[in-house]
């Protein structure tokens, strides 16, 4: 099979700077849990959090966070490694919103979109970490339509510091819906993706409201099992009349807002959830129109539901960061302690293979110079076991007859080299005159590269004959004047001719 000159420097590519898969890491109350896909394999480890270590979304104790991160590190890798993530946050944490701009270049786009989030920014745009990422476009409006992300430094930088200590880097930082729509739209069975759906996910964190078009994620609202509790009053206990009535009235407030922003209906919800399945299935179908429907995985089809997010991440782990264009909400320090880290690798990986191959030289130079050391001490043992002989002194005479035979014989061969080889031009000279021609003689002066010609003929055509011949074989400048043509008393001619070598 030809490859080609792309599969070509893919290859060099994979065998230089080999493409490494990213994993994804998800905090959350309760639990923290790594995936990470190679080959079409989930490798995956998990831990739960005891309580008080993460609190309404916010590290409450770092130091038993940063305790917990190590035991996942060390479940996960080596010691020593690491290992590059996508960091999923809590989603109380995170606001979002939609927002249209005009179908601009890139580099346009990307300066109109940042202008229009510290516009929108629903918190401190200075205390916030901010992205975007485009979810479609609106072709006839000529308007492109774009998610826009918001989150306090402050939180989000308690995070990367954790994930960091512990031996991770964090290479992006995302929120669960943004995740779970991208298991969606990759992963899921049975889904049109071309029909904007609900999804209902109902966690161990909080109940979180997601509209999905095309796949993309449009709308999120996530309200924390303690907001409930709270409206409850039933102290830690959530009543199931109260969880019910947070379904029915979230899921309304979601339906009339995307009602009022996009076109067309929603009509399908995709539930997700780790128990209650039956029991939330009825309450939505006896209060709404929409038809529920269960997510199922095309690939992992035993993976609990509890593990979508992390999915979603590990999936985006597998871009290229230059292809890598969701939004992030970190600091542009993190991609570059990636970058930085990758280089470091390849640096030592190059730097291993360099040092390994000049010690293979030089081990062979070691084993070379040995041998021929060896050879010479042999050669010069046997050399003076010659002389020691009766017919030594013999031996030694002849030897410097040869030397001197063989210097001879150099100078000889160098003169040869710097003399002119006449012969060629003396052969082609005898076979233009012809029988008719006799010369009386031939000058050559090598230095003006010029030559001269005296003879005798019987006539002047014969003369002439002989000119046009040299002048045929491609001799140059070649002069035969009138003066030099001289009719001799016996009737002979006399000629002298010139041309140029």
């Amino acid at each position: 099979m030809a490859f080609t000159s792309k599969k070509i420097i893919e290859s060099v590519q994979k065998l230089l700077w080999p493409k490494v898969n990213i994993a994804g890491l998800e905090i959350k109350e309760g639990s923290i849990r790594i995936a990470k896909l190679d080959d079409g394999k989930l490798s995956q480890a998990a831990i739960v959090l005891g309580p008080g270590i993460i609190e309404n979304g916010e590290i409450a104790d770092k130091a038993r966070l940063a305790e917990n991160l190590r035991s996942l590190h060390g479940q996960f890798g080596k010691p020593d490694e690491k290992i590059p993530v996508i960091a999923l946050v809590p989603s109380i944490n995170i606001y979002t919103q939609v927002f249209n701009l005009p179908i601009l270049s890139k580099g346009n786009l990307e300066e109109a979109a940042q202008l229009n989030l510290q516009s929108i920014s629903p918190i401190d745009w200075n205390a916030s970490y901010a992205d975007w990422q485009q979810i479609g476009e609106q072709e006839k409006e000529g308007k492109a339509e774009l998610l826009g992300a918001f989150a306090s430094k402050s939180v989000l930088d308690g995070y990367a510091k954790a994930v960091f200590a512990a031996g991770f880097i964090p290479v992006a930082v995302e929120f669960p819906a943004l995740a779970i729509a991208r298991t969606i739209k990759e992963l899921a069975a049975g889904v049109d993706l071309e029909n904007p759906q609900v999804v209902l996910n109902v966690g161990s964190d909080g109940i979180n409201f997601m509209v999905l078009k095309r796949g993309n994620l449009y709308f999120d609202y996530f309200t924390p099992w303690k907001l409930i509790q709270e409206e409850s009053h039933a102290g830690r206990e959530i009543l199931f009349t109260d969880f019910k009535d947070t379904i029915v009235r979230e899921i309304k407030k979601v339906a009339n807002f995307y009602g009022s922003r996009a076109d067309g209906k929603l009509e399908k919800l995709i539930l997700i959830t780790q128990a209650l399945e039956k029991e939330i299935s009825e309450l939505i179908q006896e209060n709404f129109h929409f038809e529920v429907v269960e997510l199922a995985l095309r690939e992992f089809p035993d993976l609990p539901s509890s593990w979508f997010g992390v999915l979603g991440s590990a999936l985006r782990g597998r871009l290229s960061r230059p292809e890598d264009n969701l939004i992030s909400l970190s600091a542009v320090g993190t991609e570059t302690g990636y970058f930085q880290e990758e280089m470091l690798n390849f640096i030592k990986v190059w730097r291993n293979i360099f040092v390994a191959s000049l010690g293979f030289l030089a081990l062979i130079f070691i084993l070379t110079d040995s041998f021929l050391a060896r050879n010479s001490v042999n050669l010069e043992n046997q050399l003076q076991e010659v002389v020691q002989a009766p017919e030594g002194a013999e031996v030694l005479q002849l030897q410097k007859n040869v030397q001197s035979f063989n210097k001879l014989v150099d100078k000889a061969l160098a003169a040869k080299e710097k003399s002119a080889h006449w012969s060629p031009f003396f052969y082609k000279i005898n076979s233009l005159i012809g029988s008719k021609i006799s010369l009386t003689r031939i000058f050559v002066d090598a230095e003006q590269k010029s030559a001269l010609l005296i003879g005798k003929t019987d006539d002047q055509a014969t003369v002439v004959n002989f000119k046009n011949s040299l002048i045929q074989e491609g001799f140059k400048n070649v002069s035969l004047p009138l003066s030099n043509i001289v009719v001799n008393a016996d009737k002979t001619v006399s000629f002298t001719i010139t041309f140029s070598l």
